[in-house]
C-alpha cells in the first residue's frame, strides 16, 4: 500500500475555508465560515489529527444541513464571532 493510499492528503486552511465557503449555500452560513475555521485552527494545535477531522467533518455537516438556517442577528449575538480572527495569507 502506498503512502497516499494510507493518508488523506494534505490541504491548507485557506484551502480548507474555499472548500467550506463552496458548501455554504446563504451569506450567513458563508460569514461562518471564517470563524468556525479560524477557531478550529486555533484548536488544532491541541487536538489530536482525529479530533480535528472530525471538527472539519462537522462544520462540513452543519454547512450542508438544509435545516440549519441560521439568521444575521445570531451571528451578531455570538461572542465567538468576535474571537476569531481571519486565516492568514
Amino acid at each position: 500500500m502506498t503512502n497516499t493510499e494510507r493518508q488523506v492528503p494534505g490541504i491548507s486552511w485557506a484551502e480548507l475555508q474555499t472548500v467550506l465557503l463552496s458548501l455554504a449555500d446563504t451569506p450567513v452560513k458563508q460569514m461562518m465560515v471564517n470563524h468556525l475555521v479560524g477557531g478550529t485552527r486555533k484548536q488544532a494545535a491541541f487536538l489530536s489529527p482525529e479530533a480535528t477531522f472530525r471538527e472539519i467533518l462537522h462544520i462540513g455537516a452543519a454547512l450542508l444541513d438544509s435545516g440549519f438556517q441560521p439568521s444575521e442577528s445570531d451571528m451578531k449575538s455570538s461572542d465567538a464571532s468576535c474571537l476569531s480572527s481571519p486565516l492568514p495569507q
